[in-house]
C-alpha cells in the first residue's frame, strides 16, 4: 500500500501532505483484521488526514472520491483499494461470512457458488453452455476470476488542480445500484443492478451511454457474466472488451476486482491516441464492477480523453 500510494502521488507531483482527502477500501474478513483502516491509514498517508474507509467494494471508493470533488470537498483525493487473500487461511470460508447465517451459510454460499448458480440460469435459457470440465457446474476453472494479492491507487483532481496535459483521463459520469440480497427472490440472469446503474448515467449524460464507448473493462464473477454484460450493453463488435486480460489472468479478489478494471479502463483511454492530432476523435472507455453474490450490486464509471461531455 505504501509503495503504490507513494508512486501514484509522485506521478501526480504530490505528497501525502498536500492531498485534501484519502479514500480507502479494504475487506476486513479477507485481510484477517478488524477495522482495517487502523492498519492502512499509516502506509497510505492517512494519519491525521481527512480519511474515509469504504468496505463495500473498491470501485465504490473511486466513485466516492469522485463525488467528494464534485461536492467541493477539496481539489484532490487519493483513492486506494487493496485485497490480500494470501493472509486468509481459506478465502472461500471467509466469503461464507457474508452469507445470511441461518440458510445460506448452511449450504456453504460463496462467490464461486453464487456465480455458478447465476450461470446455470443462462444455460437453462440456452445462451450459454455448461463446461464438460466444470470445476463447479457449469463453470470451468478458466471461467472463474483469478485470486491473488493486489493494490490499486489513483489520484483524482478537479480541473485546474494539475498541470495541463498531465491527466490520464477525465471522469464523465458514474452510476451504481444494489438490488435484493436474497438470491432466491431475484432473477439471477437479469443483472438488474447493472441495468439500474447504466440507467442513471443514461439519464444524466446520454453522451456517456454504452453506444459511445470505445472499450470496456468488466469485472464479472464469471466469463459468462462478462458475456451477459456485453449482451446487455448491446455494443458493437468494434468495442474492445477486457483488453487488459481475461478474468483468470487478473490475480485479485472480488472486493477489489472492479477497481482494478476501472484502472485498466483509465489506462485504455490513451490507447491509439495521437497526441499531436487535434482532430482525433475523443476516446471513451468504461469500467464495470460487481459486488455481492451473483451481481447483487454493480458500479459503472465512464472515462474520456476529453473533458467535454461528448465524443463527437
Amino acid at each position: 500500500m505504501f509503495d503504490t500510494s507513494t508512486a501514484a502521488l509522485k506521478a501526480a507531483g504530490l505528497t501525502a501532505k498536500n492531498i485534501d482527502g484519502i479514500v480507502l477500501s479494504g475487506n476486513d474478513q479477507i485481510d484477517g483484521r478488524v477495522i482495517g483502516i487502523m492498519a492502512s491509514a499509516g502506509p497510505t498517508g492517512g494519519v491525521n488526514r481527512d480519511t474515509t474507509m469504504t468496505a463495500s467494494a473498491g470501485d465504490h471508493a473511486l466513485a466516492y472520491g469522485y463525488l467528494r470533488l464534485k461536492a467541493g470537498q477539496g481539489k484532490n483525493v487519493l483513492v486506494v483499494g487493496w485485497a490480500k487473500p494470501s493472509e486468509s487461511k481459506d478465502p472461500d470460508r471467509v466469503e461464507l461470512m457474508s452469507a445470511e447465517p441461518y440458510l445460506l451459510r448452511q449450504v456453504g454460499m460463496n462467490q464461486t457458488i453464487a456465480a455458478a448458480l447465476q450461470s446455470s440460469v443462462w444455460v437453462a435459457q440456452g445462451v450459454e453452455k455448461g463446461s464438460p470440465d466444470a470445476t463447479v457446474w457449469p463453470l470451468a476453472k478458466n471461467d472463474l476470476p483469478g485470486r491473488g494479492d493486489s493494490v490499486h491507487a489513483a489520484v483524482l483532481a478537479v480541473d485546474g488542480a494539475f498541470p495541463e496535459g498531465s491527466e490520464l483521463a477525465w471522469i464523465l459520469d458514474a452510476g451504481w445500484a444494489t438490488v435484493s440480497y436474497e438470491i432466491g427472490a431475484r432473477d439471477l440472469g437479469d443483472l438488474a443492478s447493472l441495468r439500474a446503474a447504466l440507467g442513471q448515467i443514461a439519464t444524466r449524460n446520454p453522451d456517456a451511454a454504452p453506444e459511445h464507448w470505445d472499450a470496456v473493462e468488466i469485472a464479472g464473477d464469471s466469463e459468462q457474466a462478462v458475456r451477459a454484460t456485453v449482451r446487455m450493453l448491446d455494443i458493437s463488435d468494434n468495442v474492445e472488451v477486457n483488453g487488459s486480460g481475461s478474468l483468470s489472468e487478473q490475480l485479485t479478489s472480488p472486493h477489489v476486482a472492479g477497481l482494478g478494471r476501472m484502472m485498466a479502463a483509465i489506462r485504455s483511454v490513451g490507447k491509439s491516441q495521437s497526441p499531436n492530432d487535434s482532430s482525433a476523435k475523443a476516446r471513451m472507455t468504461a469500467g464495470i464492477g460487481f459486488n455481492g453474490f451473483a451481481g447483487q450490486g454493480a458500479s459503472v464509471m465512464v472515462f474520456s480523453s476529453s473533458k467535454e461531455k461528448s465524443n463527437d
